[in-house]
C-alpha cells in the first residue's frame, strides 16, 4: 500500500478467522492508545465515494461513545447467497450528523436462494458488510460479558505480549471463529447504519467483471494478447504473458494465472469456494 509503513501491518501467526484476528489487532492498538477508536473494514471492498464513506464513518465513531458496536448495512440490489445478512428494526433508533442508526435484531448466515429472496422482499434485511466501528475499551468489556472464552484469550495474550514464543503458541491454539458468531450474534448493544456510498465486494470475479470497462458485446479482455471471437458477456482475465483465445463463449469467466486456470459460468461463480475446498483437501496450496 503506497505510503503505508510496513511496521503498521499486523500479521497473524496463524489464520484463525476474524474473532482472533480482531483480538490480535486490538491488543496491538491497546499498547498505543487504550482509548482508541477502531474502524474495521475488509480489504477487498471497492468504495468509490470515499467522501461519503468518511463522513458516515465519522458519524459512527461519534456514536460509538454510547457503548455499542456499530455495523454498516448494504442495501441488497438482488437476492444473494454469498453474503450474510443483518436484520434491523425499521424504526430509527437515533441520529448523529447525517447518519441514521437502527437497532440490530439479529445476524443471519449466508442463506439459500429462496430465503435470500424472502429477505429482499421484506426490506429490513441488509447485506452484512463486515465493517465494525467501536471504542477499543468497550470491545474488551463486551468480550468479558458475552464471549468469556475470547476474553480469557485476550488477557492471556496481553500477559505474554513481549514473549514471542508464548504469544505465538497461545494465539495458534485459539479456537477459530468469526467475530459475528463469537460476539456480534450475542451482543444486544449493536447498531447499524445504511451505507449511502457505492459499494462492491471484490471477493468475487463477477464483481470484478461488473467494474471493468466492457466492449460493445459486454466483454472484458484484460490483456492485449488475449483474444475473444463471437463472444458476449464474457471476461478473459490473465496474469501471465501466455495468450488466451476463446470462441463462441457467452456468460463465461476465464481466469488464467501462472499456477492454474479457472473457467466458469458467470452465474455460478459463487461455487468457486467448492473448488478451493477441493484443492485444500488435496493440499494443492500453490494453486489456491
Amino acid at each position: 500500500i503506497p505510503g503505508f509503513r510496513q511496521a503498521n501491518f499486523i500479521t497473524e501467526p496463524s489464520p484463525r478467522n476474524t474473532a482472533p484476528s480482531l483480538i490480535l489487532s486490538n491488543i496491538y492498538l491497546s499498547r498505543i492508545d487504550p482509548d482508541a477508536n477502531v474502524v474495521v473494514v475488509p480489504s477487498d471492498h471497492y468504495i468509490p465515494e470515499t467522501n461519503i464513506f468518511a463522513a458516515q464513518m465519522q458519524d459512527a465513531l461519534n456514536f460509538a461513545d454510547n457503548r455499542c458496536i456499530i455495523t454498516c448495512g448494504i442495501k441488497p440490489n438482488a437476492p444473494h447467497t454469498g453474503y450474510g445478512y443483518v436484520k434491523f428494526n425499521r424504526e430509527i433508533s437515533s441520529e448523529t450528523g447525517v447518519t441514521e442508526f437502527f437497532d440490530v435484531i439479529e445476524f443471519k448466515e449466508k442463506p439459500e436462494m429462496g430465503v435470500a429472496k424472502q429477505y429482499l422482499a421484506e426490506g429490513n434485511y441488509y447485506w452484512n458488510s463486515g465493517m465494525f466501528i467501536y471504542k477499543l475499551k468497550y470491545f474488551k468489556e463486551f468480550l468479558g460479558e458475552y464471549a468469556p472464552y475470547y476474553f480469557i484469550q485476550y488477557t492471556e495474550l496481553l500477559k505474554v505480549f513481549h514473549h514471542k514464543l508464548s504469544f505465538y503458541e497461545i494465539f495458534c491454539d485459539i479456537k477459530p471463529e468469526s467475530i459475528d458468531y463469537a460476539l456480534m450474534e450475542k451482543l444486544p448493544e449493536v447498531k447499524m447504519f445504511k451505507a449511502e456510498f457505492g459499494w462492491n465486494d471484490l471477493g468475487s470475479w463477477s464483481t470484478v467483471y461488473q467494474l471493468k470497462t466492457k466492449d460493445d458485446h459486454n466483454n472484458v479482455v484484460e490483456r492485449n494478447n488475449n483474444i475473444l471471437i463471437d463472444s458476449e458477456n464474457t471476461m478473459l482475465f490473465s496474469t501471465t504473458d501466455k495468450p488466451v483465445a476463446a470462441i463462441g463463449l457467452k456468460n463465461v469467466v476465464v481466469i488464467n494465472t501462472q499456477n492454474g486456470v479457472l473457467v466458469a459460468d458467470m452465474k455460478q461463480l459463487q461455487r468457486v469456494k467448492e473448488v478451493i475446498r477441493k484443492l485444500d483437501e488435496e493440499r494443492d496450496r500453490e494453486v489456491i
